[in-house]
């Protein structure tokens, strides 16, 4: 890589990301005014301060951004409820006096949500905390996170963190949310502050290995207890939270992420592009699907309506279904390649990847040993007259039984589509998507493909997951 080559890409992926000088200054002007508009009810509702918080107030935000989080800092002396009543009710008052519209939003606890002109604006009450104190609730971090990066961050390193965003959303890394599962725009600034810049952040993530930990607070001076090693198992990427000790800023990466943070990184570092920043978002050619045609295989989408959830409810309630019918496919001998979970507009998908459409009309069953009783003697009378057998593999007995569920269609529509809510709650399907699964449909065959055709962002994930996405955890000598 020449640095000229990488110098040239920067610059001209700051001209489309940095805030232009209008947008800032109007941003900057209506961030005062709800500021001063909430300082001046101060004493009326007992808050201690007013502050911005995110990558608006840490001026590391993208252009085209209108999202502002103003937090409310109460004093610990007050309870829970209290602390929820006092910050709905400053909000909704915020709100009525700058003429927007708002709604009431829950995270941990409830806050408010408001559209005032272009602006979207999350009014939060939370808990004042000095840096080692112990939370109360989940959001009084925030300002910490904004204070530590602002006393850090040096002003020439902004543009930096800008590109270091830049880059996760172009390759599909960027937001903790449980949808994304990739990198918070915190995260970012926080290797930003500690490598100093973007390419120097891509140069020490593509060095990493899975369970990498970067302490930059020094908290542990190198080295975790055993504890926190324990609750970190299975985390790719170990960052401690400067103001927390005890939390990893990137817990939400997942491992698939994690090797596309590397693998990216190395990728751009070899041959920088704006591609890495702006990717094309293409569908699936004419030979790619052929190509998964000749695989042999046998493509199931379950399609359901939309549960009407937020993303952080209803990406974790398709993933648990997904595994328990990946789970239950398996049970009945149907062998899964792929299964993931798709959504668009009011529709969600749950695909699966089969070896075969059809399994033969008959099933073998393994028994007990011979020599053990009294599981043999309950194994003959439960199959006491099967179509082949019983007979002895070894030391075990086997019978060979017809086969009730043939294809994975039958499956679906007999074992789970049939059921009420109540029974696929029993049966371990999530709660919100047992609502609306007696409803789904399936498209299975040359039907799949149909949808390929209609569906653009499906075809364009298709096209991701099987030939876009290859992912290589290698490490030599060299690096």
């Amino acid at each position: 890589m020449r640095k000229s080559d990488l110098d040239k890409v920067k610059l001209r992926v700051l001209s489309r990301i940095k805030p232009r000088r209008r947008e800032k200054e109007r941003l900057e002007n209506f961030v005062r005014n709800v500021l001063e508009l909430a300082n001046s009810m101060k004493n009326e509702f007992g808050f201690l301060e007013a502050l911005p918080v995110g990558s608006i107030a840490r001026d590391t935000w993208l252009r085209g951004e209108s999202d502002v989080d103003i937090f409310f800092l109460f004093p610990k002396s007050i309870s829970r409820d209290e602390l929820e009543e006092r910050g709905i009710k400053l909000g909704k008052l915020i709100v009525k006096k700058l003429k927007g519209k708002y709604e009431l939003k829950y995270a941990e606890h409830p806050y408010v949500r408001a559209k005032i002109n272009d602006f979207d604006l999350d009014l939060v009450p939370c808990y004042k905390i000095e840096i080692g104190e112990r939370i109360i609730s989940a959001v009084d971090r925030s300002p910490l996170h904004t204070k530590f990066v602002l006393s850090n961050l040096k002003a020439e390193q902004r543009n930096e963190a800008r590109l270091l965003k830049q880059f996760c959303k172009g390759i599909g890394v960027y937001g903790s949310d449980l949808k994304t599962r990739g990198v918070s725009g915190y995260l970012c600034e926080l290797l930003i502050i500690e490598f100093g810049s973007f390419e120097s952040v891509l140069q020490a993530l593509s060095n990493l290995k899975p369970g990498s930990v970067i302490d930059i607070a020094n908290w542990w001076n190198g080295s975790l207890p055993k504890e926190l090693k324990a609750k970190f198992r299975g985390q790719p990427l170990i960052v401690i939270d400067p103001v927390d000790k005890f939390r990893n800023v990137a817990a939400s990466l997942s491992c698939e992420n994690f090797a596309k943070l590397v693998c990216k990184s190395r990728e751009f570092l070899e041959k920088p592009s704006l591609t890495f920043f702006f990717p094309r978002k293409r569908r699936l050619t004419k030979d790619q699907i052929k190509k998964l045609r000749e695989r042999g295989t046998h493509f199931v989408a379950l399609i359901f309506k939309k549960p009407d959830v937020i993303d952080d409810v209803l990406y974790p309630q398709l993933r648990k279904t997904l595994r328990r019918l990946t789970t239950s496919m398996h049970m009945h001998g149907f062998r899964v390649i792929r299964a993931f979970e798709f959504v668009e507009s009011n529709k969600a998908m749950l695909i699966f990847e089969l070896e075969y459409d059809k399994l033969p009309n008959v099933e073998k069953r393994v028994g007990p040993s011979i020599f053990v009783s009294p599981n043999r003697e309950d194994f003959l009378r439960k199959y006491s007259s099967p179509p082949f057998g019983p007979y002895i593999e070894g030391e075990n007995l086997v019978i060979e039984k017809k086969r009730e569920l043939k294809t994975v269609e039958e499956l679906l529509k007999n074992r789970y589509i049939s059921l009420s809510p109540s029974e696929l709650r029993a049966k371990g399907v999530a709660s919100e998507i047992a609502k609306v699964l007696p409803k789904a449909k399936i498209a299975s065959g040359n039907d799949f493909f149909k949808l390929i055709r209609k569906m653009s962002e499906l075809s364009v994930l298709l096209r991701e997951k099987y030939f876009e996405t290859k992912l290589m955890l290698v490490y030599s000598e060299e690096r």
